[in-house]
């Protein structure tokens, strides 16, 4: 019975999004493992890696979020709560006022300064990332280009269009 051992919960998540980006840095490693001396490999490595790296950022971002949110949520109750005891004669009120205006101003300006690179998410050009991920995949895994094959759909669907309307005869 020494031998038992429990299961540590440190090592157990529950949050979907702390998990995901377990999940993804541990995809990362992998990749970047995978890698050999081939070209083909190390583009496409970096390329997951690449997009995994986005979406770790992402959910860093929306943690970032939530946790302003309950910060920002005490913050305010603890505002409002001030608010209501301060007296409206006393003079150093009005310079309180000032100063918490101030600070929410200065919080928010912060704020979106550091949600700014997220917001301008040109460097990261996903489409175009992922649509040549898509089609160095499918070039690589088949015999004809993508032109040739447009080509060959094409003249199929012209040979059915004229069997459908009867244009091609029978040798009678």
């Amino acid at each position: 019975m020494a031998d038992v051992k429990t299961v540590d919960s440190s090592e157990i998540v529950y949050d979907p999004i702390l998990r995901k980006k377990k999940e993804d840095v541990a995809r990362m490693r992998a990749s970047l493992l995978a890698c050999s001396d081939d070209p083909t490999s190390t583009v496409s490595a970096m390329k997951t890696i690449t997009v995994l790296r986005v979406y770790h950022q992402v959910a860093r971002v929306i943690q970032y979020l939530d946790m302003m949110d309950k910060i920002e949520a005490k913050l305010y109750r603890s505002i409002d709560s001030t608010l209501d005891r301060m007296d409206d004669a006393n003079p150093t009120t009005w310079m309180q006022l000032l100063s918490i205006q101030e600070r929410l101003q200065k919080n928010m300006i912060e704020s979106h300064k550091l949600l700014q690179p997220y917001l301008n998410v040109e460097e990261f050009n996903l489409s175009e990332l992922t649509v040549n991920s898509i089609d160095n995949t499918s070039t690589s895994s088949s015999i004809l280009d993508r032109q040739s094959r447009d080509r060959i759909r094409a003249g199929a669907q012209n040979i059915l269009s004229l069997l459908d309307s009867g244009e091609v005869g029978s040798d009678d």
